[in-house]
């Protein structure tokens, strides 16, 4: 397993989460499935390596660096992984209401590791209220026309419209 390391750094600070059986075959090596979960008991023992995160997600254990990704990155690249990207959306629209500090920006998903285009964006808009479970995501336009998304469990229609709109220059009296 230590001569898979480098490349899950290198894989990781590109943004992506491998299997053991990828990682193989970029290296040039064979890989027995069997031998995943021990090796990576064994790696993780040794200090030098203990950045290297293991998830399982659909019966396939992914690797990362948690030098590179953090631990909410893997999992909504997990969910995307495993064809569950409104249920990582979700999620992240929900934690971002329960901070009750922020919105979640629509432009969020045009960067990694979902990278929506235009047509994407308007499907997540059109397909998210839809979802089974997200009757209290919401969708809202700020006064410079961005999309944004919430959840009610977390924040008021009318407070994410003030969060949405904050402008942290303008002066009140």
């Amino acid at each position: 397993m230590i001569e898979l390391v480098g490349y899950i750094r290198v894989f990781s600070q590109h943004g992506r989460l491998v299997t053991a059986e990828q990682i193989a075959a970029v290296a040039g090596l064979d890989w027995d499935n069997k031998q995943t979960v021990a090796g990576y008991i064994q790696l993780i023992l040794n200090e030098a390596y203990a950045d290297v995160q293991m998830r399982l997600s659909d019966k396939r254990h992914f690797f990362y660096s948690d030098k590179s990704i953090v631990e909410r990155y893997a999992e909504q690249w997990l969910a995307l992984e495993r064809g569950d990207a409104f249920e990582a959306i979700i999620a992240q629209i929900r934690r971002n209401s329960c901070r009750h500090t922020e919105v979640y920006q629509e432009s969020v998903l045009t960067f990694a590791p979902y990278l929506y285009d235009g047509p994407q964006l308007a499907n997540v808009r059109e397909q998210l209220p839809q979802q089974l479970g997200a009757e209290d995501i919401h969708y809202a336009v700020d006064k410079q026309g961005k999309g944004y998304y919430y959840s009610t469990q977390g924040l008021s229609h009318s407070y994410a419209a003030v969060l949405a709109n904050y402008d942290p220059c303008e002066w009140s009296n």
